[in-house]
C-alpha cells in the first residue's frame, strides 16, 4: 500500500492523492514514468522511497504500513501496577511478531524487553499512543520509541466504526477468548498482580496469559483495519500475510478468576 501512496508529500491531502489516481498514478511506478515533467512532479519524485514515505506519512494513515513491515512488526500489549498513566509501573510485557509470543514480567526478566525490540520496524497497540508507548518510554529511557513506526489500531477501527476498549471490539469481530478469561479486564489484571505479590498460586500465569491474549488478537484486528480502510481507496492494496494465530504457553486459573469476580472461596 505505501508504494500507492501519495498524501506523505507536502500540499497533497486526500483529495489531491484521490485525483492523481483517478488520472491514472496509480502507484510510484506509473506516477515516474508517465507524470509530465515539471517542478510538482520533481517535488513528488524525490520523497517516492519507503523510508522516506513511512517517515513523513500522516499518523491516521499509518495503517498503510501493515504489508511494509509485515516482516519486522511487533504486536505489544502491557499490563501496570494501576490504570493511571503516571506513577504506576509495569508488571508485564507481552508481545508478538505474529509467529511466537514472548512476555516479560517484572522480578523476572523485565529488562530484556528491548532485546525484543531487535530488527522491529512497526509496532502494533490498542490505545498505546495514550498509554503503552509513553508508559514504556518512561520504563526504558534507553530505547528510542520514536524511532518505531506505530500502528494504534484504536483509530483505524474507529474509522470503521468499531469504537471503545480492545474487549468491546474483539466482541464486535467475533474474536474469541479463553472461558478462563471472562469478565477479565485492566482493573482484574491488577488485582492479580497484587494477588502473585501476596503468594497466590496461578495468579501470575493468569495475569501473563491475559497481557499474552489482548498481544494475539492485534494481528487479527491489524488485518481487519487494514482490509476496511483499503477497500474503501480505489488501488489494489497488497494482502496481508495470513498465519495462524500464535500459540500461548501458559493457562488462566479459572478457578482464581471466579474467586476474584464473584467472591467465592
Amino acid at each position: 500500500m505505501l508504494r500507492h501512496t501519495f498524501v506523505h508529500v507536502p500540499g497533497i491531502g486526500d483529495k489531491k492523492e484521490r485525483d492523481l489516481w483517478s488520472r491514472g498514478f496509480v502507484d510510484w511506478d506509473e506516477f515516474a514514468r508517465t507524470h509530465p515533467r515539471g517542478p510538482w512532479r520533481d517535488l513528488i519524485l524525490e520523497r517516492l522511497s519507503p523510508d522516506r514515505a513511512a517517515a513523513d506519512l500522516p499518523k491516521r494513515e499509518a495503517w498503510r504500513l501493515a504489508a511494509e513491515y509485515a516482516g519486522a512488526t511487533l504486536f505489544l500489549d502491557i499490563e501496570t501496577t494501576g490504570l493511571a498513566l503516571d506513577g504506576d509501573t509495569i508488571t508485564c510485557i507481552g508481545v508478538s511478531d505474529g509467529v511466537t509470543v514472548r512476555a516479560f514480567v517484572r522480578g523476572d526478566n523485565l529488562d530484556r524487553f528491548p532485546d525484543a525490540l531487535s530488527g522491529v520496524k512497526l509496532l502494533v497497540t490498542y490505545n498505546g499512543a495514550s498509554f503503552d508507548l509513553p508508559v514504556l518510554a518512561r520504563a526504558f529511557p534507553g530505547v528510542d520509541f520514536s524511532g518505531f513506526h506505530h500502528v494504534d489500531l484504536r483509530f483505524p477501527l474507529r474509522r470503521l466504526g468499531l469504537k471503545g476498549g480492545l474487549k468491546g471490539v474483539e466482541r464486535a469481530l467475533g474474536i474469541a477468548r479463553p472461558d478462563e478469561l471472562h469478565g477479565v479486564d485492566g482493573f482484574m489484571a491488577v488485582r492479580l498482580w497484587n494477588a502473585h505479590r501476596a503468594g497466590r498460586a496461578g495468579a501470575l500465569e493468569t495475569l501473563v496469559t491475559y497481557c499474552l491474549e489482548d498481544v494475539v488478537n492485534l494481528e487479527p484486528l491489524l488485518a481487519h483495519a487494514y482490509r476496511g480502510l483499503a477497500a474503501a481507496l480505489p488501488v489494489e492494496a497488497p494482502a496481508l500475510p495470513s498465519r495462524l494465530r500464535p500459540a500461548i504457553p501458559y493457562r488462566a486459573d479459572a478457578g482464581l478468576v471466579r474467586e476474584m469476580l464473584w467472591g467465592s472461596s
